[in-house]
C-alpha cells in the first residue's frame, strides 16, 4: 500500500504474547524478536494505548517514551513542523491490550505521493491528509484481513471436523470390512470341514486364499459353490497322492466379477480369468508321466530295481504304488494318445515301468533311442 523509497518499523505483540519488530527498509522486510530487557521496556511504553490512533512524530530515536517529560522537541508547532517527518499510527492488538504501532518514514517531499515537490512540500494540511487516508486504509485492510483470517479459521475448523468424521467413517468401514472378511472365511471353513469329511482328507486354504476371500460380496450359496469347486479340483490334483492334506490355492477359487466387492480385486480377477485355465484331462496325464519318466531315471541313477515302490518313492512328493496305477488307468485313453502322438517320449518308462506298460499297445512300448 505505500510508495516505493517509504520506510516503516512496526511493534507487535503475537499470540504467544511475544513482542516482535518489523522492519521495511530499502524495499525489503526483516523481522526480529525482542528480547533485550531494556528494549522491551522502551516498546511497552511505545505501546502503551492512546487517545490519538495516529500522529507525525520527530525524526528521533523511535524507542524514545513518547511521553518523556524533557523530550519538548517532540511537540508539534510550526517552527520545527519540518522535523515532524515520521508518522505513528495505532491499532488495537488482537493479541494483548496494547497498541501494535507502525512508524512510517517519509521524506521532505511529495513526489512519491504523484505530487510536484517543488511547489508543494509535507505541510500541516498535507501531512494531516496522508495520515488519514493511510490510517483509513490500514483500518480497511486489517478489517479485511481479519474477516479473511476468521474465515480461514471456520474453514479449516469445518475442514477438520470433516476429516475427522471421514476418519471415523473409515475406521468404522474398514472394521465392518475386517468382521466381513472374519464371517465369510468362517463360513468358507465351514464348508470345506464338511467336505473334509465327505472325502476323508483335510483341506486347507493358503492365507493367500484366506485373503481373497475378503472381497467376496456376494450370497453364501454362490460362496458354497466357489468353495466346493475349487476343493474338488484341488483333490483331482492329487488324487494320486496319498495325502491326506489338501491345500486349496487362491487360483482354484473361481469369482465372477459379480463376487466381489472391491474394483481392483475385480480387475485382478479378469486378468486372471483371460490369463489361466484348468488343465484338461490329457495335459495332467502329460504331467504325471512327466513325473513317472524322472522317478524312473532317479530310480536308475540309484542302482535300485525299478517297481511301483521305488518309482513311487522317487516322486518329488513320494506316492503309493496304488496310487499310480489308479492315475494310469483312469488316463489311459489320454496316455495311449500322447504316446501315439511321438515314439520318443518318456523312453525310460515306456520300456523300463511295468503299470504304464500293462495299459498301452504292444507296439507303443519302443526300444531306447541311442
Amino acid at each position: 500500500m505505500m510508495p516505493y523509497g517509504v520506510d516503516m518499523h512496526v511493534y507487535f505483540a503475537t499470540k504467544d504474547q511475544n513482542i516482535y519488530n518489523a522492519v521495511y527498509l530499502n524495499g525489503k522486510l526483516n523481522k526480529y524478536e525482542v528480547s533485550d530487557d531494556v528494549e522491551l521496556d522502551k516498546v511497552f511504553e511505545i505501546r502503551k494505548p492512546r487517545k490519538n490512533t495516529y500522529s507525525w512524530e520527530i525524526n528521533r530515536n523511535l524507542l524514545t517514551p513518547i511521553t518523556e517529560s524533557k523530550s519538548k522537541t517532540i511537540q508539534f508547532s510550526i517552527n520545527n513542523e519540518d522535523d515532524h517527518s515520521i508518522l505513528s499510527m495505532r491499532f488495537n492488538s488482537c493479541n494483548d491490550n496494547n497498541n501494535d504501532v507502525v512508524f512510517i518514514s517519509f521524506k521532505p517531499e511529495l513526489s512519491f505521493f504523484g505530487i510536484d515537490g517543488g511547489r508543494i512540500s509535507m505541510n500541516t494540511e498535507n501531512k494531516t491528509l496522508i495520515a488519514n487516508m493511510l490510517y483509513k486504509s490500514s483500518i480497511a485492510v486489517l478489517e479485511q484481513a481479519q474477516k479473511d483470517l476468521q474465515n480461514l479459521k471456520q474453514f479449516a475448523d469445518k475442514t477438520k471436523t470433516t476429516i475427522n468424521s471421514v476418519k471415523i467413517s473409515k475406521d468404522q468401514l474398514k472394521t465392518l470390512r475386517d468382521e466381513h472378511h472374519r464371517i465369510i472365511v468362517s463360513i468358507a471353513q465351514n464348508f470345506i470341514s464338511g467336505l473334509s469329511k465327505k472325502y476323508s482328507v483335510d483341506f486347507i486354504f493358503t492365507d493367500e486364499c484366506i485373503k481373497s476371500l475378503k472381497n467376496f460380496s456376494s450370497n453364501l450359496p454362490r460362496l458354497q459353490k466357489i468353495v466346493e469347486n475349487a476343493a474338488q479340483y484341488a483333490y483331482n490334483l492329487n488324487s494320486f497322492n496319498n495325502s491326506k492334506t489338501i491345500i486349496i490355492e487362491e487360483e482354484y477359487l473361481e469369482f465372477d466379477s459379480s463376487d466381489l466387492a472391491n474394483k481392483a480385486a475385480k480387475e485382478k480377477q479378469a486378468v486372471k480369468t483371460a490369463n489361466s485355465r484348468k488343465p484338461n484331462k490329457k495335459e495332467r496325464a502329460a504331467a504325471m508321466l512327466d513325473k513317472i519318466e524322472i522317478a524312473v531315471k532317479r530310480v536308475m541313477a540309484n542302482n535300485e530295481r525299478i517297481t511301483g515302490v521305488t518309482v513311487g518313492k522317487a516322486f518329488e512328493i513320494p506316492i503309493s504304488p496304488a496310487a499310480i496305477t489308479d492315475y494310469l488307468r483312469k488316463h489311459t485313453k489320454e496316455i495311449i494318445e500322447i504316446l501315439a502322438s511321438d515314439s520318443s517320449l518318456y523312453p525310460e518308462a515306456r520300456i523300463r515301468f511295468r503299470p504304464l506298460q500293462n495299459i498301452i499297445p504292444e507296439k507303443q512300448i519302443s526300444s531306447r533311442i541311442a
